[in-house]
């Protein structure tokens, strides 16, 4: 499990908002049991502000939304669908406006 790889949303229920998590925790930190990852959303025609990102995973449209990041057990996350590595510049900025405020 690398950095910015999309995963199939292990819940079905959310999945049909989100069907794709983003893994944004660096993969250098090893043992760790639990991820931060960001939810991909269906909404891709309203991308609002600097926290939300357009992308496409498996051709799929989809908003990358940082500011909605949660932590989930590493094991939930199976079915890997891609990576975002192409939008690191891009998700980096996110983080560091969600943090820093700049």
């Amino acid at each position: 499990m690398r950095q910015f790889d999309a995963y199939q949303n292990p819940s079905p229920e959310a999945r049909l908002i989100a069907p794709y998590l983003v893994v944004l925790s660096s993969h250098h930190l090893h043992g760790l049991s639990e991820v931060i990852v960001a939810p991909a959303v269906n909404d891709a025609t309203r991308v609002i502000g600097d926290l939300e990102i357009a992308v496409e995973v498996q051709d799929a449209p989809l908003t990358l939304v940082v500011s909605e990041l949660f932590s989930l057990s590493a094991t939930a996350l199976r079915r890997r669908a891609g990576s975002l590595v192409e939008h690191e510049d891009a998700i980096r900025r996110a983080l560091d406006r969600l943090f820093t405020g700049f």
